[in-house]
């Protein structure tokens, strides 16, 4: 159930900056979405949905890759991150958890967090950082024999340099993690301010109209995310056969392709 109680739109926007306030762990951190994965409190602890990774992933191949820098319409959300010990307990956990959802689940980007002493756990834009990843090792479609292949240069920055994100403090509670992802997908499409400061807070206000999926995307479970996500992709379903191949990103990769291919990143 929702962490909101009886908490009005307003009362709930003030709670939200208020948490951001204070984890925050100073200004905005550039972050590679190779050191990210999701916290395990997000999407209602059930982690993130692979229908909606590539869904993303396709939404950029097919219109571009939309950075706020550009300060153009429907930009991405800034991520928001918590800066994990990779030898913490909510550590291990987030990580344990992911590396066991990529492997049950090759469609996923593959695990890239081995030997790493931190990580970063998304409470928000989770899908769009496993997303990049997608590009960041030429994965295969989803729904297809077509690849996520860096066309952009803005892309490819965001790849190698990673993307501004707010950063909070390891010391954070689950309960506030917990409020946090939730109100960050309830409260898609408002204004993200951004002050010289690097503090990030949400403007109170109505929020702009989204579709009816993009509206669902953000209050679903993992589970429903997927059944919503092959609904509005048309696939009516997925033979056991395309799911199980633990060599997913790899069959059919010409090898021509491999050059092209950003290198996975140094161990920590």
């Amino acid at each position: 159930g929702s962490s909101f109680g009886a908490l009005s739109d307003a009362e709930c926007v003030l709670r939200l900056n208020s948490l951001i306030k204070q984890w925050s762990d100073g200004p905005l951190v550039k972050v590679r979405s190779c050191d990210i994965c999701p916290d395990t409190c997000n999407r209602q602890f059930t982690g993130l949905s692979v229908d909606h990774v590539h869904y993303v992933a396709t939404c950029i191949r097919a219109d571009g890759f939309k950075d706020r820098a550009s300060g153009g319409p429907e930009v991405h959300d800034i991520p928001v991150l918590v800066r994990e010990s990779a030898a913490s307990e909510l550590g291990k956990e987030a990580i344990a958890k992911w590396k066991a959802a990529a492997a049950e689940t090759p469609q996923f980007p593959p695990f890239q967090l081995d030997g790493k002493l931190e990580v970063f756990c998304s409470l928000g834009s989770g899908h769009f950082s496993q997303a990049l990843n997608l590009f960041r090792i030429e994965g295969r479609s989803l729904w297809s024999a077509a690849r996520y292949v860096v066309a952009e240069d803005r892309l490819r920055q965001a790849l190698d340099d990673g993307i501004s994100s707010i950063v909070l403090r390891a010391d954070m509670p689950l309960d506030d993690r917990r409020f946090v992802a939730e109100m960050l997908n309830v409260t898609h499409g408002r204004k993200w301010r951004v002050g010289e400061d690097g503090k990030v807070e949400i403007e109170d206000g109505e929020a702009k109209q989204s579709s009816q999926f993009v509206a669902l995307s953000k209050v679903l479970d993992a589970d429903e995310l997927g059944i919503l996500v092959r609904i509005h992709q048309g696939v009516k379903e997925l033979k056991p056969s395309d799911c199980t191949d633990p060599n997913w990103h790899e069959a059919g990769r010409a090898p021509a392709k491999q050059a092209h291919a950003l290198p996975m990143p140094p161990q920590a």
